[in-house]
């Protein structure tokens, strides 16, 4: 075997090798916020998106001292930031501080001269995709490390190099999907289903600060219709969608002259945006139980470990062409997580949904644990109840101001 010459080598490689050597010393990047005033912290700097312009705003229109990333489309940011945070394993506060827009931490200043520098590399070396990040250094640690460790001869030695595995024979999509249907009850039980009451507690985390631990309702219909509501200290917080739109609803105790009372906000979605996109795709009732139907197509891609079990691995593409994974216990046929690689402008991140603690609910078996996470956010809903085919009153998906 012929092997290129050092200098041959050199030509090819030293322009990259030098930026990526440079990243790796200079890298003290820092992760960043959620941009969104939605979902960032009280006094982040929104200038507030105009519903009237023909052409989407940049986030240096919208949000208030955004220097290097001010020609990216204003709904990217939130991504990028969250890209960021999962990038080296921190939460906003690691770059940011209130108000949001103050410059006062360093690793904010860093991150700057991290994104200018990753950017040339990528325009010179990769026209202009994102072929080096930040978790090219990173690796999901706030500091990177630049230099190889010093065993690593012994780490990959030629006796360790394993000897691949016969490939085994998979089942097909249609027979994954029977065995699952099988396994939740049968669609027979699954058609008999008309409403679906969930009560119990959600426990969210953000890599900032304490995680909070707060009761939760779910109400649905088979009208595709929707409301949420998560209580905590100082009031409860609801979300629905009607079947056609979402809203949001925030009711918070507040001192009045005569004692306590209460502050309602309500706020219709935009029909397109990203929260009311969610939103409808959390009221479809039969998501999980008709996969058929979400999920024109479907293919059983590999087997994998997913920790002690072993999971049939399906490749998905949605109604609206997002591809997924979903991960099929082969033990008991049962689905075990949803993966979907969230795009970003800067690449993607994990978006992983685990499903646990199947129980019986009136003839069809329910996860009882749904963990989610998409770093740097996650949150654990354990039901304690789930009732089906219960009265629930139509008058609970229309937001009622009082």
């Amino acid at each position: 075997m012929m092997f290129p010459k050092a200098s041959v080598l050199s030509r090819r490689r030293a322009q990259f090798l030098a930026a990526v050597v440079l990243m790796a010393a200079l890298c003290v990047i820092a992760a960043s916020s959620r941009a969104h005033s939605e979902t960032a912290a009280p006094g982040w700097p929104a200038i507030g998106f105009d519903q009237n312009q023909s052409r989407e705003q940049t986030a240096g229109e919208v949000y208030k001292n955004v220097q290097v990333l001010k020609d990216l489309r204003a709904t990217e940011l939130d991504g990028v930031m969250d890209f960021m945070c999962a990038a080296l394993g921190v939460g906003c506060t690691y770059c940011h501080t209130n108000p949001w827009e103050n410059d006062e931490k360093s690793a904010k200043l860093a991150a700057r001269r991290m994104i200018v520098m990753t950017r040339a590399i990528n325009s010179e070396h990769f026209s202009g995709n994102p072929a080096v990040t930040c978790y090219t250094c990173h690796r999901g640690q706030h500091n990177s490390v630049p230099n190889p460790p010093p065993d690593l001869a012994a780490l990959h030695s030629l006796d360790d190099v394993a000897t691949p595995a016969k490939p085994t024979a998979l089942p097909s999509t249609d027979e994954v999907l029977a065995r699952y249907i099988r396994a939740i009850g049968g669609e027979a039980a699954i058609q008999k289903i008309k409403t679906r009451v969930s009560r119990g507690t959600e426990t969210t985390t953000n890599l900032m600060t304490a995680p909070q631990t707060t009761p939760i309702e779910i109400y649905q219909t088979t009208a595709n219709k929707l409301q949420i509501i998560r209580s905590d200290h100082g009031g409860w917080t609801e979300k629905g969608f009607d079947g056609a739109k979402g809203w949001t609803k925030d009711v918070r105790e507040i001192s009045v002259p005569h004692g306590d009372g209460l502050k309602t906000s309500v706020r219709l979605l935009e029909g397109q945006s990203n929260e009311s996109e969610e939103l409808k795709r959390e009221a479809d009732f039969y998501r999980y139980s008709s996969l058929r139907a979400t999920y024109p197509q479907m293919r059983v891609l590999t087997k994998e470990k997913l920790g002690d079990r072993d999971a049939y691995v399906v490749g998905a593409t949605s109604r609206d062409d997002s591809r997924e994974k979903l991960y099929f216990d082969a033990q008991t046929g049962l689905l075990i997580r949803k993966y979907v690689a969230f795009k970003t402008a800067f690449g993607t991140i994990p978006d992983v949904t685990d499903f646990d603690d199947y129980q019986d609910a009136g003839g069809v078996k329910l996860p009882f644990t749904i963990t989610w996470s998409r770093p740097p956010f996650g949150s654990v809903m354990k039901f304690s109840e789930v009732r089906l085919n219960v009265f629930v009153d139509d008058a609970r998906f229309v937001p009622q101001v009082k």
